[in-house]
């Protein structure tokens, strides 16, 4: 029996609705049933971005936290985003040598950067358009009401959110009512590694008659997604405006988890630890951000207590509404942690004896 059959079918509704309900009384690691249910849509778009090439020939890596939830269970939390980075150079229609001489160019003076930025935004909303004209004539032939793509007001195409009729809700409802593709059109979309991923559900006894999705994905290198994580903490810390704590402590949680398990060693990845600091302070340069400070043993993943306040609060509410699979710890202990392995970072850079608390 397809899933998908039973969102098309309104009689059965109820019967799918039992089926979340079962799933979260059964499941090895106890997911409530709206992330269940969730996650088959969040696996399903995987497949037909990856697998029915809906991105095209494009170099387009899965990363972020739900990557690292799915590819590598290298988080113990429900990551609803599907974050994707498309290669610079894919997207502008020129080959890597003439993006690069063009960006290389742009830099050299405020009004050819500013140029170059409104192209590559411009570039990335032309193609966000297009895929979603192809997501919503694929997603009509499942012939299920309220399933549909759209481009999220005034993102310039960086957010699509997929829309799906929800049959099971959250206690706290701490998750997002729909699937949001996050794309970066100035990021690099490789190295990458295929990796399957399948449904959450799928891990359930009992429900093996389901026919659930599964998706062979190209999956961000380790070592770039840890320096992407690093560097984001990094500009969450140091850049001029606070930022928005929305949704944002996930990040600490992510990058201590990442450290405590050795998902990759920052001070044996210079060529991932270079391009990410380079991309990030020409592409994605923010005020007050200095991303080459790192390079002299100046990271900096403690945020000033005036920022923690608010971000503190956000790692409560998720626990709250549900999104860990295990209790995690307190957002203190994560920080101690943090601190303890940014000044051995910082420390041992030149050393390159650096073993994570």
């Amino acid at each position: 029996m397809n899933i998908f059959e039973l969102y098309a079918d309104k009689s059965r509704h109820e019967e799918l609705s039992e089926i979340f309900t079962v799933g979260a009384q059964n499941h090895p690691k106890g997911l409530a049933a709206n992330f269940l249910e969730k996650d088959i849509w969040v696996t399903e778009i995987l497949r037909l971005l990856y697998e029915e090439k809906l991105l095209g020939d494009f170099s387009v890596a899965f990363k972020g936290g739900t990557a690292l939830s799915k590819c590598w269970e290298a988080i113990s939390r429900f990551s609803e985003d599907i974050d994707l980075s498309i290669h610079w150079a894919d997207l502008s229609g020129l080959s890597e040598e003439d993006e690069l001489a063009a960006w290389e160019q742009s830099t050299k003076n405020r009004s050819q950067s500013s140029k170059f930025r409104k192209v590559q935004q411009q570039q990335l909303q032309d193609w966000s358009e297009q895929l979603v004209k192809i997501l919503n004539e694929r997603l009509s032939q499942y012939q299920i009401e309220g399933l549909y793509a759209e481009i999220e007001d005034g993102t310039g195409g960086e957010k699509i959110n997929i829309h799906f009729p929800r049959m099971t809700k959250g206690k706290h409802d701490y998750q997002l009512d729909h699937i949001l593709l996050e794309f970066g059109g100035r990021n690099r979309g490789k190295p990458t590694q295929t990796i399957e991923v399948d449904c959450y559900l799928g891990h359930t006894p009992g429900l093996e008659s389901l026919v659930l999705p599964k998706a062979r994905v190209n999956a961000y290198q380790q070592e770039y997604i840890l320096w992407e994580k690093l560097t984001a903490l990094h500009q969450f810390c140091t850049q001029d405006k606070n930022p928005n704590p929305d949704r944002l402590a996930r990040h600490w949680y992510d990058v201590d988890c990442l450290l405590k398990i050795g998902f990759a060693d920052p001070l044996s990845s210079d060529t991932a630890r270079n391009d990410v600091i380079e991309m990030k302070k020409h592409r994605w340069a923010s005020s007050g951000v200095d991303y080459e400070a790192i390079l002299t043993g100046e990271l900096l993943l403690i945020p000033s207590e005036e920022r923690l306040k608010d971000i503190e609060k956000d790692h409560e509410d998720a626990i709250k509404g549900g999104m860990f699979f295990t209790t995690p710890d307190s957002f203190p202990d994560i920080l101690d942690r943090l601190k303890q392995n940014q000044e051995k970072i910082n420390q041992q850079f030149k050393l390159g004896d650096f073993k994570p608390t």
